[in-house]
């Protein structure tokens, strides 16, 4: 009888564990793929204006003198909400400024006030240009004070001089908005002034090898690379075969954007393709900003404008939004009261007091005309 009961209890156990073995437990399986996190693209926008060019003229008119010395802001008022619109903002500053303490003078070998670069500032261009026929005017020394002066403002990056080879070599970088802009600056000449020994570090001079192994050394560092170059033929509206060599040449390098002065007067505005299938936005002659010239043509000038887009989940960039701006260069009879205009502002009221209007003709249509003929429609144009 207990072997029965025994071998009754045994099979009890044996089925009980092998329902404990077959039972089907229902634990789902959590999914461990990572949330896909997209970024916002980000958008920089950039302005630029051609050559600030200080004939004696214009430090001379009294508009500008005040109690406490002079004060140039005046001249560029009309342009300040548009240069403060930007968050990059470059100007080509033609002149040295040396600064009263070593004379003033004008063409052909220009110095110009420190208060000049006052109103510049003010007015909120922040990287400026000034490797330029004019860096040696005056001598080495001019180019130290130009610097010395600027240092007053550290958020000003200033291109194409510098007081010593370890400042020559430094890499110049702009931030904004996480973003990074390698920036460079070089001038075809110097107005047959030599460079002097053993300072080639003074002004960056254009050259093929020095220009790629200085865009070699700062791409790593940076997203995106803007160019100033100082090249062309005066007075002359279409750029030359130098100025499209160099400009391929620099798209080749994945250069973003090519701004170019020097011509005196406004040229085309074109997109061109590097090698490696990059685009790359190319200014050749903004024209000029400010001067005294006394010829028609000249008062007329380019404020561009563009934005970058960058994509940070590929990696990849876009040049946006490309609009030229006609700028008017105007002054009264007797080269005083100088004045900076959009064209879209400029009115032939305004145009009949301009110190030209008597001898050469300085109307809206006349500047509208010369635009269209020289811009086209390669980008859009805000008249």
């Amino acid at each position: 009888m207990k072997k029965i009961l025994f071998t009754i209890l045994l099979s009890m156990i044996l089925i009980g564990c092998s329902s404990q073995t077959n039972e089907v437990i229902d634990n789902p399986i959590e999914d461990e793929t990572p949330e896909v996190i997209i970024e916002p693209n980000v958008t920089v926008s950039f302005n630029a204006v051609g050559d600030n060019l200080i004939h004696g003229a214009i430090y001379g008119d009294n508009t500008y003198k005040t109690a406490e010395g002079l004060n140039f802001n005046a001249i560029y008022t009309h342009m300040k909400p548009y240069i403060q619109n930007a968050d990059i903002s470059y100007l080509n500053q033609e002149t040295i400024l040396g600064g009263t303490e070593m004379g003033l003078s004008h063409y052909p070998a220009f110095n110009s006030p420190h208060e000049i670069g006052d109103a510049v500032f003010e007015t909120g261009f922040d990287w400026i240009n000034h490797a330029t026929n004019h860096t040696l005017d005056r001598g080495a020394t001019a180019v130290f004070n130009t610097l010395n002066y600027w240092d007053q403002h550290p958020n000003v990056t200033v291109s194409g001089i510098a007081r010593n080879q370890e400042e020559a070599d430094r890499i110049q970088i702009i931030e904004r908005k996480g973003m990074k802009f390698g920036v460079l600056a070089y001038t075809y000449g110097t107005n047959g002034i030599p460079v002097p020994t053993g300072q080639d570090y003074l002004v960056n001079l254009i050259d093929k090898d020095k220009i790629e192994a200085d865009i070699k050394k700062l791409e790593p560092h940076v997203d995106a690379l803007l160019v100033s170059m100082h090249w062309g033929s005066e007075y002359n509206f279409n750029y030359n075969e130098e100025q499209a060599d160099l400009a391929q040449f620099l798209a080749d390098l994945n250069v973003d954007v090519i701004i170019g002065t020097h011509p005196h007067v406004i040229q085309p505005v074109e997109t061109i393709k590097g090698r490696n299938g990059n685009d790359t936005l190319v200014i050749y002659s903004l024209g000029n900003f400010l001067s005294a010239q006394d010829v028609n043509y000249r008062m007329l000038g380019g404020y561009v404008s563009w934005d970058m887009e960058f994509n940070p989940n590929d990696q990849t960039k876009q040049i946006k939004n490309i609009v030229f701006m006609p700028v008017i260069n105007h002054y009264q009879n007797g080269y005083r009261d100088f004045k900076i205009y959009p064209l879209k502002d400029y009115t032939d009221a305004l145009a009949n007091q301009h110190g030209l209007a008597a001898s050469q003709d300085v109307s809206v249509s006349y500047f509208k005309n010369l635009v269209d003929q020289v811009i086209k429609d390669a980008v859009k144009i805000d008249y």
